[in-house]
């Protein structure tokens, strides 16, 4: 049955058909760069805006630097160390690459993933897949099989069951780009491998770290992503739950119905069930439980659910996972 699946999956991606797959990071809805009709589709079944760029995935560093018009050595050295891995490196684009998948940027964003069967894939196609995550847009990534099927029951794609994700959130984004006297780094987007980790291994090099570009280079840059079902609010006091409840609903009442065209989720009430989300004390386990017991939770009766962040000793380790759950907050409530 395995084998079968896994050639289901190949014949699909070479038939220009999007599927969903595994990586360490969550599942991936991919598709050839080379058929501009199943990228289409991957915005499509996504309901993705074309402003939001795909990730293109890759089988080697060679078949990554076919795609760029720019491979410098802290590119290489970047992928030497990271690679196959969570690391997403954003570099000037080939002319051959479809603007489709860069949404019109000069650039292209390049990931070689470490997951076996994402690899077989690749191996099978021989041409690179972009790959975002396999969820309607703005919504909970999926880092389990039945979270994809989950949400495309109603459009069903082809899913290749690699179990739990290990990671459990999308890779760390990187933008490497040339000025008149060094190369220049940013940070698009924060992931399991850390800004520290990047610098410590780029430490012989000449390069300079910047914050001044676009988020918009990267996927998942958005105020409002990953967003569950039902309003997840981050609370970083405890609070009365009658008081928080009186609170939740009075502030969501006046957000906008749309935040970047992601649809925000109202409350016609006050809520009456409130579900507080609880994760590892491990970072590592908590990255990994976080979107599915979001989805969980999302499913189990409740209104909206509350989460009350605590201040970390070493907040190194969950600046990721903090990432992304304020972006998948409804309310953050400061006080």
């Amino acid at each position: 049955m395995f084998q079968n699946d896994l050639k289901k999956a190949i014949e699909e991606v070479l038939h220009g058909r999007p599927v969903a797959l595994p990586t360490e990071t969550v599942y991936g809805l991919a598709a050839r760069i080379d058929n501009p009709e199943a990228i289409k589709a991957i915005f499509k079944l996504k309901e993705r805006p074309f402003f939001d760029p795909l990730i293109v995935h890759v089988r080697s560093i060679e078949q990554a630097q076919s795609l760029v018009s720019w491979w410098p050595p802290e590119a290489q050295k970047l992928a030497e160390s990271f690679w196959p891995g969570p690391l997403t490196l954003v570099l000037p684009k080939a002319a051959h690459v479809d603007s489709m998948i860069t949404s019109g940027l000069d650039t292209v964003a390049l990931r070689w993933p470490r997951q076996e069967l994402f690899q077989k894939v690749l191996d099978e196609v021989k041409i690179p897949l972009a790959a975002p995550s396999a969820n309607k847009f703005g919504r909970t990534s999926p880092t389990e099989a039945h979270h994809v099927k989950d949400e495309f029951k109603d459009d069903p794609v082809f899913v290749l069951d690699g179990g739990p994700c290990e990671i459990g959130i999308e890779s760390t984004v990187v933008k490497i780009f040339p000025s008149e006297n060094e190369t220049e780094l940013a940070l698009l987007r924060k992931g399991s491998i850390t800004e520290s980790q990047i610098k410590n291994t780029l430490n012989n090099f000449s390069v300079r770290f910047v914050d001044s570009v676009s988020a918009k280079d990267s996927p998942g840059h958005m105020k409002h992503h990953y967003m569950p079902a039902i309003p997840l609010i981050i609370c970083l006091k405890r609070k009365d739950l009658k008081q928080l409840a009186q609170e939740i609903y009075r502030k969501i009442s006046l957000l906008p119905p749309i935040v970047e065209q992601v649809k925000m989720i109202p409350l016609t009430r006050e809520p009456q069930q409130i579900l507080e989300l609880k994760l590892s004390e491990d970072p590592r386990l908590a990255t990994r439980e976080f979107y599915g017991q979001l989805r969980k939770l999302a499913k189990s009766g409740g209104e909206c659910i509350v989460y009350f962040k605590e201040t970390q000793a070493d907040p190194a380790p969950w600046e990721a996972l903090y990432d992304r759950m304020a972006k998948a907050a409804s309310l953050i409530l400061n006080d």
